[in-house]
């Protein structure tokens, strides 16, 4: 049941008074307001997240932007989502910062950090991989219109009894839709000879790398050798392609795990310098103070 809690708890702060929010089990909640006039977000909910912020994601979660637009900032990195467009935040990414158009036409579906692996196993492992990290899929019109006639037969089919097929046959709603936003990825990257070129493709490996194993090490070394290169070119790598330091990425993203942590409420100063591996109180502390420019106690008073 902690997977179902979660994904309330977040759902209802992000879009609580929204009519057409459906959940089944811990396995898929689904919200949009794509029949309604009012925003997909009120203002105060907008408020009320942004207290939240950062927030980790325990699970995936799509959105998908019929009309308008999203902003957000997802493990250090600016995306924008607008009309034919959808965003995937894969579990374990960091959200800083959200933002919609008020006029927005959005559907959003929720589901347990299992289930992208299952929705996941028919695909070739080339093009699994870019959907273990979040990213934003182009799309067109006409995409868009069969996704949406994709979100619309499950939200039918959560919407009458449940039976024992119930679950399985939204899995497999799931994996349509997958198909749809894979075959959307790849022609829109041909059509407009927009591959991420072989460099771009080690600096994104490089980042989720970073975010997911900052808990553990924060030596160039341990990424540089997950990704089968050596620390030196590595380091010209990441400063080449993104203009900032492959320590300045690490440090961020640890730095951004303590906020979630520590925002969280979950989790004591010295509960958060264990999780995140420091030798210390005292050493994360100056680590942090370092970095924010304030102590993890200050930080939090003055949220």
């Amino acid at each position: 049941m902690e997977n179902v809690e979660r994904l309330q708890e977040i759902s209802f702060e992000m879009a609580a008074s929204q009519a057409h929010k459906v959940v089944f089990d811990d396995f898929i909640l689904l919200n949009d307001n794509i029949d309604n006039d009012h925003p997909f977000v009120e203002e105060e909910e907008i408020i009320s997240a942004k207290m939240m912020m950062p927030l980790k994601f325990m699970f995936t979660l799509v959105m998908i932007c019929k009309e308008g637009s999203i902003r957000v900032c997802v493990n250090l990195m600016d995306m924008e989502v607008k009309a034919n467009e959808a965003l995937l935040i894969t579990p374990g990414s960091i959200m800083e910062k959200v933002d919609f158009d008020p006029e927005s036409k959005i559907m959003m579906m929720s589901f347990a950090d299992d289930k992208d692996q299952e929705t996941l196993s028919f695909a070739p492992a080339s093009l699994r991989k870019y959907f273990l990290r979040p990213m934003v899929i182009r799309g067109s019109k006409r995409d868009i219109e069969e996704v949406e006639n994709i979100y619309r037969l499950m939200h039918r089919t959560l919407e009458r009894e449940h039976t024992e097929f119930t679950k399985e046959i939204i899995l497999h709603y799931l994996q349509i839709m997958t198909c749809l936003f894979m075959e959307q990825k790849e022609r829109f990257a041909l059509e407009d000879n927009n591959k991420p070129s072989r460099k771009e493709e080690i600096v994104l490996d490089f980042i989720q790398e970073v975010h997911d194993h900052c808990y553990e090490n924060r030596e160039l070394k341990y990424y540089a050798d997950r990704l089968c290169l050596t620390p030196s070119y590595l380091a010209h790598l990441i400063s080449e392609v993104s203009g900032k330091h492959a320590s300045q990425w690490i440090r961020d993203a640890v730095i951004l795990e303590a906020k979630a942590l520590l925002r969280s409420g979950n989790y004591t100063v010295q509960q958060v310098s264990f999780m995140l591996n420091f030798p210390n109180q005292s050493f994360f502390g100056k680590y942090f103070k370092a970095a924010v420019g304030v102590s993890p106690r200050q930080y939090l008073q003055s949220r």
